[in-house]
């Protein structure tokens, strides 16, 4: 089972490491959904941190629909996490008209390397999710997890999705994991767990103390949610 948490900082990151967490996912300006992580957030992380590394690579927050400007960016960020030895990259994107951003996407999947990649939940805005899925579900292991609450603003809104595609993916073990995630919390998790038999779960505000990005985080609730998908 894997209990991936999001850090901004090498003080989180330390943290999540004594508190047993198996992956982060590691970003900049959480209030904004999470961009891409600083240079020096990357480097500090992937020197002095053991747990794997997920770095956010996404250069705005006004859609997941992306010019060549921001490509180029995207592009120059990936070679850059890959030099300095992360675990993996954080992406999605969309057309303008909602679709799975295919040759972006073929472009990534390129530049990225040996590099684990998760698709995040740029899935939930596209116009159509369940086409959307079948598209990712098209380039198999190339993919690594997508993160996804199955369509809803929270996993706990589309368990019965979420579900189907769980069962989906472990059916065909060249194809990506589901990594559950927004809105789960050590108050919902062990319904999610039992609900879903899933091998990945991603929390955000729900293993901070009093659920606030801006303070540490909680081992008494990183505790229980890692207790809950043993």
């Amino acid at each position: 089972m894997v209990l991936e948490v999001i850090v901004e900082n090498i003080r989180e990151a330390s943290e999540a490491e004594h508190f047993g967490v198996d992956r982060l996912e590691v970003v900049s300006a959480i209030s904004e959904g999470g961009l891409t992580p600083s240079y020096g957030v990357i480097k500090q992380i992937t020197q002095d941190i053991r747990v794997p590394a997920m770095v956010m690579i996404r250069p705005h927050s006004h859609s997941f629909h992306y010019d060549e400007y921001d490509i180029a960016i995207m592009q120059e960020d990936i070679l850059m996490a890959n030099e300095l030895g992360a675990h993996g990259i954080v992406f999605g994107a969309l057309t303008k008209s909602g679709q799975i951003d295919r040759d972006l996407l073929e472009n990534v999947i390129d530049w990225k390397g040996d590099m684990d990649l998760t698709f995040h939940r740029a899935i939930e805005s596209a116009q159509d999710i369940d086409k959307a899925y079948a598209v990712l579900r098209e380039y198999g292991n190339n993919i690594t997890q997508v993160l996804t609450s199955g369509g809803g603003d929270k996993a706990t809104d589309t368990i019965d999705r979420l579900k189907k595609w769980v069962l989906d993916s472990q059916a065909d073990m060249t194809s990506f994991e589901i990594l559950v995630g927004s809105g789960v919390t050590p108050g919902n998790i062990a319904l999610l767990h039992e609900t879903l038999r899933n091998t990945q779960y991603h929390v955000g505000g729900g293993a901070r103390i009093d659920g606030d990005f801006s303070k540490g985080l909680d081992a008494a609730k990183i505790q229980a949610l890692q207790e809950a998908i043993k």
